[in-house]
């Protein structure tokens, strides 16, 4: 069984802006962005399932038309109080507060990362139960704590692992274990 897994493309919104369930559009690049990832894409059947935020959601349909399976667990972390704020403008303190614990320390009236882990593996386990070759079209923290699972990384060290926008990594499923083939291509 094979999972790719899609980062969205770039999203249209400025630098230093703290994001993750807020519905952000994509950038002016976005046909270009979605051409090269449809380019990589293997020929195949696969179920397809997609954060239902703009920008995973509208790259999902250009890639595989009306057969998206939408899903709430695969949306980016919830940054509750802090979406939409620049970095700068959260309390020192309290960012600190996060930093020094960020897989379990909660955001204020958000979530913690090992909350956006824990739905996002109950989504992957579920998908590896039906048995079908899968596409996820998702958003960077959810695909970064799928290939730590994989890849048996601590969650704290999870960071190390980047996803860049518009990249697929791939995933091969053999007796329930998950193996990365490749990621950022």
């Amino acid at each position: 069984m094979e999972i790719y897994l899609i980062r969205h493309t770039t999203p249209a919104i400025e630098s230093g802006i703290c994001y993750g369930f807020s519905d952000i559009d994509v950038a002016d690049t976005f046909e270009t962005e979605a051409a090269a990832v449809k380019a990589k894409l293997p020929e195949g059947d696969f179920d397809v399932y997609s954060s239902p935020l703009l920008r995973c959601h509208k790259l999902a349909t250009t890639l595989f038309g009306d057969k998206v399976i939408t899903d709430e667990r695969l949306k980016e972390m919830n940054f509750g109080a802090w979406e939409m704020l620049a970095w700068e403008a959260i309390g020192k303190e309290e960012l600190q507060t996060w930093a020094d614990d960020f897989v379990q320390a909660k955001v204020p009236q958000g979530e913690s990362y090992e909350e956006l882990y824990l739905r996002t593996m109950a989504v992957v386990e579920e998908i590896i139960e039906k048995g079908n070759n899968a596409v996820l079209v998702t958003h960077g923290g959810v695909i970064r704590s799928i290939l730590a699972h994989a890849t048996n990384t601590p969650l704290v060290d999870s960071f190390d692992l980047k996803v860049q926008y518009g990249r697929i990594s791939q995933l091969q499923v053999e007796n329930g274990d998950i193996k990365v083939i490749f990621y950022n291509s």
